[in-house]
């Protein structure tokens, strides 16, 4: 088991980046700091290890990976994007026996028995409304708990909120931090693109 937050971090940087990233579905890897901080925290809370976890979106697999090391019972990994999801089965292969690969649009995914859902969904600037989507998805699962990282800033967090308290959970802002994107898209100038996210735990209200 891994113990402490650095570790987990330093590991996560292993992660493999996109082959043939989409822009349509904003895809880039979770930098290592800021997956590490989502997987600890959910740790922490007791959400992680031997639990059935579903990761929405999970890309590469670097939060399916986060979840395994500590010590997660199954890890369902879904994406849509088949190339992706090879990726990650050759990523996480070592951990195949807890593994569930899932093709699949979020909006037609389901699963029948989970317990926490971790994700980090895309930020809605090329797909309006594509973080909730994903958010409403993992309220439809209704899990114990859910784990997600969206773009912040004071009026989608009110949305998120609203929308989280609708569906009978409450809802955390854990941390505001930066998050640290590569430039892998044509259109990127900097090197380095820096946004600020809030981290949020989502439970059912009389958890949290």
């Amino acid at each position: 088991m891994v113990k402490s937050k650095k570790e987990l971090e330093i590991l996560l940087s292993r992660a493999p980046g996109f082959v043939h990233p989409s822009i349509f579905l904003e895809q880039y890897v979770t930098d290592s700091s800021t997956a590490s901080e989502l997987i600890w925290i959910a740790y922490m809370r007791r959400d992680i290890e031997d639990k059935v976890v579903v990761d929405l979106g999970c890309g590469t697999g670097v939060l399916s990976y986060g979840a395994l090391l500590m010590g997660a019972k199954e890890v369902v990994c879904m994406d849509l994007d088949v190339d992706a999801l090879k990726t990650a089965r050759d990523f996480l292969k070592v951990f195949s026996p807890k593994i569930h690969l899932v093709n699949a649009d979020v909006a037609l995914f389901y699963v029948k028995k989970v317990e926490t859902v971790i994700m980090n969904p895309p930020f809605g600037i090329h797909r309006r409304g594509a973080d909730i989507l994903f958010l409403k998805k993992a309220l439809e699962l209704k899990p114990s708990a859910i784990y997600t990282i969206h773009k912040y800033n004071p009026q989608s967090h009110i949305v998120i909120s609203r929308l989280v308290q609708r569906h009978g959970y409450s809802i955390a802002v854990m941390v505001v931090r930066n998050m640290h994107i590569p430039a892998i898209y044509p259109m990127h100038r900097r090197r380095i693109h820096h946004f600020r996210v809030a981290l949020y735990a989502i439970s059912r209200s009389e958890e949290l």
